[in-house]
This record gives structure tokens, C-alpha cells and sequence, in this order.
């Protein structure tokens, strides 16, 4: 088994270089780590503790180091030892969150099912757009036709997504160089999630076809931004939002 001062090694060259991280979380399923289940339970299938993320979804607590999952004051707990894999197998369908006292990782569900499948977690590049960002919208979009499907059903299945555009750009200072954006309509709690799970789905494809993407979310309840009221912007998943 892999001891914890390594995987504590390996996570801290991930969180220095995220070219590191599809890597690190490879070495995590063979790993050792540690949960918190309740001290009495006679429940037929182990289960594990619970708490509300400062995001507002709930996720699974696990810790790479016995110190480091040693329960607060005042939360009675017994830990846990397990694999990875054990780990993840056991809270599959559900959010986890790595050394969550040390500013930790999240791992949401859609990237778990890909870890477990595949062994590797897309990599992802944070954007942050602002209404007031400065580039052109194509009217004349060309979307890869055969990428819609798999975001169309990938979104049927993710309830928080009310909405997603799809947007040709470029920056003012090369209107030559187009990209692809697609801005998701979805509550803040969800967004991170929504765009992860969207990279997680989609990154092999547009790998293996040289497509370039990047991703977007906004509020629904505060309305369309202006950039998605100007021509060439397509709604491909969703109801109208005014």
C-alpha cells in the first residue's frame, strides 16, 4: 500500500502544477485513505459522514492521513481506513471532498464514474467571464454538429442545467482566431459542477477531432447576459430565458 507521506508528496506536486493532477488521482485509487463513519451502526452497508460544502451541496469527507482525519472537537466518529477505489466504489453517485481543513479538492460524481472507468480525470482551466468582457460573436457559426448530441444528453441528465449557448468569438485583436464557448445556465451552487461534468463528457472527443472549447455558467434567475442577446448565439439546450 502506498504510504501517506507519499500520496501527501504527490498531492502537493498536483496542486503546484495541475498537469499533475489526471496523474495524482490515478496514484489515489491504489492509495490508503481514511473516512468518517458513525461510531455505532447497524446498517448492512457501511456509510459514511456527510457535510454541507461552503457552495451548498453536500459532500463525502476523506483524508489522505490518519492526523488529518482525526474528527474535530465535539463530532463523535470513528475513522475509516480504505482505498481509494474502496472509497470511491462506496460513495459513487455522490460529491467527495479530499483534506477538506486544508482548502482540499472536490471530486464530483460525473468525474468519480470517469476515474473508476477510465483511470484519469479531465484536466480543467478555470475562465471567468464578465458581461462587460470585450469579444466578437460570430453570426455565422459552424458548431461541430456531432458534438451537440453528447451535450444534450449529458444535460437531460443533470437537472441543474436549465439552459446552454453556444457562441463562436474571437477577441478584438484577432477576429481571425475563432473559438467555441458554451455558456451554461445554471444556479451557482451547481456551476462548477455542470462545467466539470461538461469537460469530463467531452474533453476525449474534442481531443481526438482538434476542437477547441472553452466554457462559461451564469445565474438564470438574474436574467440572459448581454452577450448572449447579440446574433449568432445559439440556444441548443433548454427553454428561452428572457
Amino acid at each position: 500500500m502506498i504510504s501517506e507521506r507519499e500520496l501527501e508528496r504527490r498531492l502537493e506536486l498536483a496542486r503546484q502544477n495541475c498537469e499533475l493532477e489526471p496523474a495524482f488521482f490515478r496514484y489515489l485509487l491504489d492509495a490508503r485513505v481514511y473516512a468518517h463513519a458513525p461510531v455505532s451502526d447497524d446498517h448492512p452497508r457501511p456509510r459514511l459522514f456527510q457535510f454541507r460544502h461552503p457552495d451548498g451541496f453536500l459532500a463525502v469527507p476523506f483524508f489522505t492521513s490518519l492526523e488529518k482525519a482525526r474528527p474535530p472537537a465535539g463530532i463523535t466518529a470513528k475513522i475509516v481506513p480504505l482505498s481509494g477505489r474502496q472509497f470511491l466504489e462506496l460513495t459513487r453517485g455522490a460529491s467527495v471532498m479530499l483534506n477538506p481543513n486544508d482548502g482540499g479538492c472536490v471530486l464530483y460524481p460525473e468525474e468519480i464514474d470517469a476515474l473508476l472507468k477510465a483511470g484519469t480525470v479531465a484536466r480543467i482551466e478555470e475562465i471567468h467571464l464578465k458581461d462587460e468582457i470585450s469579444f466578437i460573436v460570430s453570426d455565422q457559426a459552424d458548431p461541430p454538429v456531432w458534438l451537440m448530441p453528447y451535450l444534450m444528453g449529458l444535460y437531460a441528465q443533470l437537472s441543474f442545467v436549465q439552459a446552454a449557448y453556444l457562441l463562436e468569438v474571437a477577441s478584438p485583436q484577432t477576429p481571425d482566431q475563432r473559438g467555441l464557448l458554451i455558456a451554461l445556465g445554471v444556479g451557482p451552487e451547481y456551476a462548477e459542477r455542470a462545467v466539470r461534468a461538461t469537460i469530463t463528457d467531452i474533453q476525449p472527443l474534442c481531443t481526438r477531432d482538434d476542437v477547441a472549447l472553452d466554457i462559461t455558467t451564469f445565474d438564470p434567475a438574474k436574467g440572459r447576459p448581454a452577450y448572449l442577446k447579440q446574433r449568432g448565439v445559439e440556444r441548443f439546450y433548454g427553454p428561452p430565458l428572457d
